[in-house]
């Protein structure tokens, strides 16, 4: 699922004429967007993949997960999560809870890594809070959000040209 339509891309006004070729929103220098990644646990067990939806709003980082149901009651396909954190200029800390739902924890498990110097790739450690179990995680991006949004609007107009 793509969250292309939650953020509206639009003119950029430059001095007293408008842009239509940018946007308000630059997703170069942030985090916001789809997110596609692995984490790891010590151990045998194969990686197990997930999705976020990130806003990165000058730093502060809200967001959300989903993931397959790997632990919980076998009812449930996949488990979703709520994150929030903060980003420096390449490192990058949240803390991700999985929202209630039987058999699911809710404990915090803490997200630090680092963002390379394009914002598409992020890497690093997760630990659980109440027992120090841990692992790695790797993030890619998918999508930019806004940027999105306006490359493919600049492409439909395009099109019809």
């Amino acid at each position: 699922m793509l969250y292309a339509g939650l953020v509206r891309a639009g003119p950029e006004k430059q001095g007293n004429t408008l842009n239509a070729r940018s946007s308000l929103f630059s997703r170069d220098s942030d985090l916001t967007g789809l997110w596609s990644g692995e984490y790891w646990s010590h151990g045998p067990d194969a990686p197990v993949p997930f999705s976020a939806h990130l806003v990165d709003n000058a730093g502060s980082i809200t967001g959300t997960t989903l993931e397959p149901n790997t632990f919980a009651h076998p009812g449930l396909i996949e488990l979703s999560a709520e994150i929030a954190g903060a980003r420096g200029e390449l490192s990058v800390r949240f803390t991700k809870i999985y929202q209630a739902a039987p058999g699911v924890h809710r404990e915090p498990i803490f997200y630090a890594g680092t963002a390379d110097r394009n914002f598409t790739v992020i890497d690093g450690q997760w630990t659980f809070s109440h027992n120090g179990h841990s692992g790695r995680f790797v993030l890619v991006r998918v999508s930019r959000g806004a940027t999105a949004v306006a490359a493919t609007r600049e492409a439909a107009l395009e099109l019809k040209r």
